[in-house]
């Protein structure tokens, strides 16, 4: 529904008729057609010349607005093919907040010029502006009948379906669209408004047409998964459980090897069973031929902070995904690297992220994260530096990367340039106490220590579990358990720009 204001609304329709050329145009009307007034009777297009001639006058004077649309509507009477006089009835009624009396106007002109597709557009376009959708549908799909090469008049009349809420039809509509013109346009539309129905409107159950018609679309099993990915996570979301759990399912048919279906299995069987969910998934481990199995178990395993169970279950993934002449996706790398990161075997971590990155050269978040675990180990600078500008290259406003070339640069004593980094990732992501904390050794570091208690602080604020931050803040005479603490809710966070069920 249109959030504009009666006045703003009107004025945006005379917009919308002075855009097309309405009330001004001389020429002939849209598709070409000699005009009418060729054979039409002299005293009768004389009349109502007169007649539009006589409202035009009348208009300057807002006292005579009454008059002025009733010459006009004598003018379109005397010269139904001609759209000034038309025009000039419906941008009258639009100006007097009269909208469904100026759209039947135009309708009217409409019917008697089935071939006018310049009409059929405009009606299209103010029936929409005023929220008279099955109307805009309707005739956004004769315009397109009209005009089959603007395909975007088709794009129209499926978000004029969807706002009538005919999503049926909507759904329709995309499918035969992209049968007629396959494109990578009317391949991704069903895409586009699944997220839409998620992010913007939280309409799950509006949502999921869409992704199954888009999975349909998809030309790639890793693609078809991602979008079965996508349908699990959208039906848990509408709180049906057993039905989520059968589409995680159907996730490993396409994609045997999904991290993601993993995770949401885990998530769901975790909320619904507890602690027995975790030895259920062993029990179904138990066959080491079963790459589902495997990864699912490794999900729970991380999902209780059980790193050491995990890493098992994870390296039998990684020999079934050798054994199959499979190459391991990069969520596949993110989960066993960071596992094997988080229990110190950062040699072993390093091995697996360099081996993604030769499958996939482009992975920036493998190029991000091995580089920051190097600089955090305060190891192989030169190296991390080329990776973290990579990352950047590709992802140059993330603010994690931005802190992770921060961080090398601190490492490598280029105070400065640091600085400079650390600020720019905080301009980002404010909140974040690790980049809060950077912040704090960076101003340490160029010697502006009321600076650094502030980012320090902040940092602590918002994570009291960094012991490390609370040295820092005692070793500078501040006592950690004097700073206010903040919620999560008072915090800003980065936006999840991601696409939902994205995973290649």
């Amino acid at each position: 529904m249109s959030l504009l204001p009666a006045a703003s609304r009107a004025a945006a329709g005379l917009l919308l008729l002075a855009a097309a050329g309405c009330g001004t145009s001389s020429g002939p009307p849209a598709g070409g057609r000699p005009s009418a007034r060729l054979s039409r009777d002299d005293a009768s297009f004389s009349q109502a010349l007169a007649r539009y001639s006589e409202g035009l006058l009348l208009e300057t004077d807002p006292g005579r607005a009454a008059a002025a649309q009733q010459a006009f509507e004598r003018a379109t009477r005397l010269d139904p093919d001609s759209r000034r006089p038309t025009d000039a009835v419906v941008l009258k009624r639009l100006q007097r907040h009269q909208s469904a009396e100026a759209l039947d106007e135009l309708e009217a002109y409409c019917r008697k010029h089935a071939d006018d597709a310049r009409a059929h557009r405009d009606l299209a376009r103010l029936a929409e502006e005023y929220d008279d959708y099955t109307r805009a549908a309707r005739y956004y799909e004769a315009a397109y009948r009209l005009q089959p090469d603007d395909i975007t008049l088709a794009f129209a009349r499926v978000r004029a379906l969807f706002e009538d809420r005919q999503d049926r039809e909507a759904v329709r509509a995309m499918a035969a669209l992209h049968r007629e013109r396959p494109s990578d346009s009317t391949r991704d539309l069903p895409g586009f408004w699944a997220l839409h129905f998620v992010r913007n409107e939280r309409e799950y159950d509006r949502a999921l047409p869409c992704i199954e018609l888009a999975a349909s679309f998809a030309t790639t099993d890793v693609r078809r998964a991602a979008f079965l990915l996508f349908r699990g996570g959208v039906i848990l979301a509408a709180g049906r459980t057993n039905e989520a759990e059968r589409a995680f399912a159907d996730v490993f048919r396409s994609d045997p090897a999904s991290v993601g279906a993993a995770a949401g299995l885990a998530r769901l069987r975790l909320a619904r069973d507890g602690a027995e969910a975790v030895s259920r998934a062993a029990r179904a481990a138990a066959s080491p031929q079963d790459l589902p199995a495997q990864l699912t178990l490794a999900s729970l395993q991380l999902a209780v902070t059980n790193r050491a169970g995990a890493l098992p279950a994870l390296r039998r993934a990684q020999d079934l995904l050798r054994d199959r002449r499979l190459v391991p996706s990069v969520p596949f790398a993110l989960l066993l690297g960071s596992t094997l990161d988080e229990l110190e075997r950062d040699d072993e971590a390093a091995a697996v992220f360099e081996a993604a990155l030769r499958d996939h050269p482009d992975a920036h978040e493998v190029q991000n994260y091995l580089a920051y675990m190097w600089a955090v180990d305060n190891v192989r600078l030169d190296e991390a530096e080329k990776l973290s500008e990579r990352s950047l290259r590709l992802q140059p406003e993330d603010g994690a990367y931005l802190d992770t070339l921060g961080w090398i640069r601190h490492r490598q004593g280029r105070v400065a340039e640091a600085l400079a980094l650390l600020l720019r990732a905080l301009e980002r992501m404010p909140d974040d106490p690790t980049i809060l904390d950077h912040a704090g050794d960076a101003m340490a570091a160029a010697d502006r220590a009321p600076e650094a208690i502030a980012y320090w602080s902040r940092s602590y604020a918002i994570d009291p579990s960094q012991t490390a931050v609370a040295e820092k803040l005692r070793g500078r005479g501040v006592d950690p358990a004097r700073i206010p603490r903040v919620t999560p809710s008072e915090t800003e966070t980065d936006d999840e720009a991601g696409s939902a069920g994205d995973e290649e």
